[in-house]
């Protein structure tokens, strides 16, 4: 079993959602490769939420929040903006040497990116929190990253454990635990195609209707 196939058992998710990208126009239009591990991981999923902790980022969608070009744009353009001061994120973003491309974020801030260094496939994740300059460095791709915050194997100083997060559940007067779950890894699937003026022309979809059920 790939390890892509075990985060979709930890999720719940029962197939593939069989997304497809023109991976080539993709990398063209950004200017890079990018790591084929992610490419199989958005094949998967497609557009969604690895609750509760990662939004994740794919090209080629019309939703603004879920496009993975949009938001490093969004990003280029801060830059551009900050004439050098890196006053939004520690490291500038790609095309600058080394520079970071965003893959995901959180609900509640958090940005999750790579670092353009060496070969895509050996760009490390970083977590930038959503307060603070202090990055999190994380020495493998992005599926093994998913995997391991899913089953709460790593450390990360400013993200809660889902073992935390439950205990803040419990001791919260504002929520009814019987009318709750425990708070556990689930996928809550997107299909990206949330309209607004000035979109990116859609170039990836699902294989077929069902796969976006």
């Amino acid at each position: 079993m790939s390890q892509v196939d075990g985060i979709a058992r930890i999720v719940g998710l029962s197939r593939s959602r069989r997304f497809t990208v023109d991976w080539q126009l993709i990398e063209s239009d950004i200017g890079t490769a990018l790591p084929q591990d992610y490419k199989e991981l958005a094949g998967y999923f497609g557009p969604g939420h690895f609750f509760p902790y990662v939004t994740l980022l794919v090209p080629g969608v019309a939703s603004p929040a879920l496009e993975l070009r949009r938001s490093l744009q969004r990003w280029q353009r801060l830059d551009a903006e900050d004439q050098g001061e890196n006053t939004f994120t520690p490291v500038p973003h790609f095309p600058h040497p080394g520079g970071l491309i965003p893959w995901g974020n959180s609900p509640h801030g958090e940005v999750f990116y790579w670092r353009t260094v060496g070969e895509p496939d050996e760009w490390p994740v970083l977590v930038l929190p959503a307060r603070g300059r202090d990055l999190y460095e994380y020495q493998g791709g992005v599926v093994s990253f998913i995997h391991d915050l899913l089953t709460d194997s790593l450390d990360i100083p400013f993200l809660p454990s889902l073992a935390q997060l439950n205990e803040e559940a419990e001791l919260d007067p504002d929520i009814d635990l019987d009318e709750i779950d425990e708070v556990r890894p689930e996928f809550q699937p997107d299909d990206g195609s949330w309209p607004y003026d000035g979109a990116l022309p859609v170039i990836a979809g699902f294989e077929a209707d069902d796969a976006a059920d």
